[in-house]
């Protein structure tokens, strides 16, 4: 949420189409981001007594779902891409952060909803 306040409040599309210096910090909190994402679920590895076999079952689960989403989101921009600009024969750059970015959020709510689902999952099988 952050980023998309800091997106939004210093300009936008317009404002990362045309300066170098917003796309850097853009990109420095994607970055800051991801590594701050990877810090809390590599933690879990530090504290095997709070973390059991049906949680890294729901892990498992999830990152297969995870990656679904990943592949089917690269799959539609490609395709809704290549479709539109065909005539063009070329993309604009401003679609590769596009893409980044939304391969980065789909990611993460994939994620999150396949835990949420394999926890649902594993309570109503109970």
């Amino acid at each position: 949420m952050a980023i998309i306040m800091v997106f939004i409040s210093q300009g936008g599309a317009g404002k990362y189409n045309t300066s170098g210096s917003f796309r850097l910090i853009m990109d420095g909190m994607w970055v800051g981001g991801l590594i701050l994402y990877w810090w809390l679920f590599s933690s879990l590895d530090r504290r095997p007594d709070q973390f059991d076999e049906r949680d890294r079952m729901v892990i498992e689960r999830a990152v297969k779902a995870q990656w679904w989403a990943v592949i089917l989101s690269l799959v539609a921009w490609i395709i809704g891409l290549s479709e539109h600009y065909h005539a063009q024969g070329q993309i604009p750059v401003i679609f590769l952060s596009l893409i980044f970015f939304s391969t980065l959020i789909v990611s993460t709510l994939a994620q999150s909803v396949g835990i949420l689902f394999s926890y649902w999952r594993m309570n109503r099988n109970a």
